[in-house]
């Protein structure tokens, strides 16, 4: 029987496009949008910024080492990025249901304590789940088991009576590997993460 639901939260609970905020800030101009979002995400750079271990200072220098003459722009996108985030309208209403239905609902999630506080509108539903784990808080990112297990430590669950829900397959997978049930929301779909989550449930 399941117990609790686990919640991935971008591109589960919350809306992102870095590609078209980086086009409205900077005038469509693709070139730089691609220049920039090579600098902030090739490399797996954005791990470094879930993983809660650099300063933001530090950040900003391993994105701008290779593009010093767009250290300006790239700042601009560090320090405005919570705008391209949106919560998605069912969230709540989502969360609520469930939690009505008995379900713990907790969250598992990379995220940054930057990204946190640019976003706090657009993250306004933790109140109502019942806790949960950020990659910046235990400095791993998954799909590492151990942020896996870390949950599965703090709030004492048995993870055969759990379900995570994450839109990365990389990331299932390493739910699954720990021994939790899991939901792909391929390509953002909640229509699909809906569908086999209500099948787990059953």
């Amino acid at each position: 029987m399941i117990k609790t639901i686990i919640f991935d939260i971008g591109g589960v609970l919350v809306g992102y496009d870095w590609t078209a905020y980086l086009m409205k800030e900077f005038n469509s101009n693709i070139e730089l949008v691609e220049k920039i979002k090579a600098n902030i995400f090739g490399n797996h750079k954005w791990d470094e910024v879930d993983r809660g271990v650099l300063t933001n200072d530090e950040l900003v220098e391993l994105f701008t080492k290779d593009a010093p003459e767009i250290r300006d722009e790239i700042i601009h996108f560090w320090d405005t990025c919570g705008d391209a985030l949106w919560q998605y309208d069912f969230a709540k209403d989502w969360i609520t249901e469930l939690k009505n239905r008995g379900y713990q609902l907790l969250y598992l999630s990379n995220w940054s304590s930057h990204l946190r506080q640019l976003a706090a509108k657009q993250l306004d539903f933790l109140p109502m789940l019942d806790g949960g784990v950020f990659s910046y808080e235990e400095k791993l990112i998954k799909p590492d088991h151990a942020i896996y297990n870390r949950i599965i430590e703090k709030y004492n669950l048995v993870p055969s009576e759990c379900v995570f829900i994450d839109d990365t397959e990389r990331n299932i997978i390493g739910a699954r590997e720990c021994g939790l049930n899991a939901v792909h929301a391929k390509d953002k779909n909640h229509e699909i993460a809906v569908k086999e989550l209500e099948a787990l449930l059953k």
